[in-house]
């Protein structure tokens, strides 16, 4: 089970579920369910993945970690006993996330990691610092994320904003980081609806620029990425890692910075359907559940269906050439296999 100082946080939390005919029965989880709510009902229906049931921690590296749904899945994995890396551009804001959202009693398995995904310098920089002193990692959450800024903005690299941090960044950052995930790891990466607002004709980043036509092609993107990622797991022999994305839910956080004021305050009122704490459960939900669908699209907790467009199994392997090429082109080189071979052995705790 959960560590014995994390299952007893959990279950002092008091959160009511309905009763289930059985102890491994799963009670429904749903839009309003909330993080911790998520975390408890994995817990007591014995609904956890093996890295979060073991007597030695798992590790879990978490981007955008120090705000919004990013900050609430960090302090939901260090409550389940796993060792988190925060990563953040600005590590002063990773620290105070850290003192403001994460228990006392488990602050201590939280590390900040400066992380731009705008820069492949640093993301190489990061990955290495990571790699160098974690022996293995079992979830990685790709969570951060950039939103319709109004004019076109680039990375170091001159890319795109959104479409270079949101899915280049993130493809980068995941392949370095995949030869030290363990059997049975997982890798989430955080999409969205908008991506119904994508296209998939090829013209990767470099369209005539609109705020959200670019952020629906980024989470487009994350979406062919999460797909084609598990597809090559498979090819590989790698079956045992899971590759899931997700929509969080309309969330009033700092992802609306480069919006209007009053359409930040519209938003507030109108629009958003869930809080920071229900929009972070199904990251927790698809970091943390033993049974999730490698390839899926979740929502809610729930396994959803993407657009049409999304299913596109061509353009996605397309997609993924592309950016493995763009990331070579800029002088960057990425691990020739995916993971180790299966034969390893498992560095995950039994």
């Amino acid at each position: 089970m959960v560590f014995a100082w994390a299952s007893r946080a959990v279950s002092s939390l008091n959160i009511p579920f309905a009763r289930s005919s059985s102890a491994t029965t799963m009670v429904k989880l749903g839009k309003k369910s909330t993080a911790l709510e998520v975390l408890k009902e994995l817990n007591r229906s014995d609904g956890l993945a093996p890295y979060a049931k073991g007597d030695l921690p798992g590790t879990a590296i978490v981007t955008g970690g120090n705000a919004g749904i990013g900050a609430i899945t960090v302090s939901t994995l260090a409550v389940a006993g796993m060792k988190v890396v925060l990563c953040t551009r600005n590590t002063d804001a990773g620290q105070a996330a850290i003192e403001k959202n994460v228990p006392e009693y488990c602050r201590d398995r939280v590390t900040v990691q400066q992380l731009d995904l705008a820069d492949m310098n640093s993301i190489q920089t990061a990955c290495g610092q990571i790699l160098a002193e974690n022996e293995s990692i079992d979830v990685i959450v790709n969570n951060a994320g950039v939103m319709s800024p109004p004019k076109r903005m680039e990375t170091s690299q001159k890319l795109e904003l959104q479409f270079g941090t949101n899915h280049v960044g993130h493809h980068m950052f995941t392949r370095l980081l995949l030869p030290k995930v363990n059997t049975n790891g997982r890798i989430v990466t955080v999409a969205s609806t908008a991506h119904g607002m994508g296209s998939a004709d090829g013209n990767w980043g470099t369209r005539a620029y609109s705020p959200w036509g670019a952020y629906g092609d980024s989470k487009l993107a994350n979406i062919f990425f999460a797909k084609e990622l598990k597809d090559r797991l498979v090819s590989e022999g790698r079956n045992d890692i899971e590759s899931v994305t997700l929509h969080p839910g309309v969330i009033s956080t700092n992802l609306w910075k480069y919006s209007p004021s009053i359409a930040q305050k519209f938003v507030s009122a109108l629009l958003a359907n869930k809080t920071v704490e229900q929009g972070a459960a199904t990251n927790v939900y698809c970091a943390l559940a033993n049974d999730v669908t490698g390839g899926g699209y979740y929502d809610s907790c729930q396994v959803a269906k993407p657009k049409t467009k999304a299913e596109d199994v061509s353009a996605r392997k397309k997609l993924w050439d592309f950016t493995e090429n763009l990331i070579a082109t800029e002088g960057f080189e990425l691990p020739l296999e995916l993971v180790r071979a299966k034969t390893d052995t498992p560095l995950v705790a039994s």
